[in-house]
């Protein structure tokens, strides 16, 4: 004969489903996709902009190709850089928001911001590592035949790195920030429960 266990049964955990559209508030009204291709294509132009620079390099310098490569050096390509952290961030959170909603209201996908995040920061010391050496003198001459032509792939996929980084620390932050921000508004509920040992109502939701 079975012996009837020691002491009382803790009730089971309850898993909240997916909640109801009707209780639900209106979703995010864009989810940055079209942010994050923008970002993507200032990807794609910094690698254009870099093959450009190295090819004014090659041959002969003249005036009018010198002239070309400076304002490709300190104007177009600082203006991509930052044009595309910008996109990859504002992508990131609207993304991050997104899903954050349907983290709240659906339970997927599973909230796990810290992932991208700490990658993101890992890219982003890595792009800002990478341009700095890029653009270090060498031997007190911070010109680009000092430097090599070398150090414009560095400076391109250090500043790929920081974009890409930038975008997944933004969606992490926002990821967590508004599953945790959307939970509080998520509707209670009784839910019937069963377990061995067990019977009765389960209250589910967010306190």
């Amino acid at each position: 004969m079975p012996l009837a266990p020691a002491g009382p049964v803790p009730p089971p955990v309850v898993e909240l489903g997916p909640t109801p559209g009707a209780l639900r508030p209106e979703p995010p009204p864009h989810d940055g996709r079209g942010l994050l291709i923008a970002a993507g294509v200032m990807g794609g132009v910094n690698i254009g902009l870099v093959a450009a620079r190295l090819a004014l390099g090659l041959g002969e310098p003249t005036v009018a190709g010198e002239q070309a490569r400076l304002i490709l050096t300190v104007v177009a390509t600082p203006i991509d850089v930052a044009a595309g952290i910008g996109l990859a961030a504002g992508g990131g959170h609207l993304r991050g928001r997104s899903d954050g909603y349907r983290s709240a209201f659906d339970g997927v996908p599973k909230l796990r911001a810290s992932a991208f995040t700490g990658s993101g920061v890992v890219l982003m010391v890595m792009g800002a590592v990478g341009w700095a050496s890029a653009w270090t003198p060498w031997h007190g001459d911070a010109s680009l035949e000092a430097r090599g032509g070398g150090s414009l792939v560095v400076e391109s996929i250090g500043s790929l790195l920081m974009m890409g980084g930038t975008g997944l620390v933004a969606y992490g932050v926002s990821w967590k920030r508004h599953t945790l921000l959307y939970s509080r508004s998520r509707p209670l509920g009784l839910r019937p429960t069963l377990a061995p040992g067990f019977v009765g109502l389960a209250l589910g939701g967010r306190f």
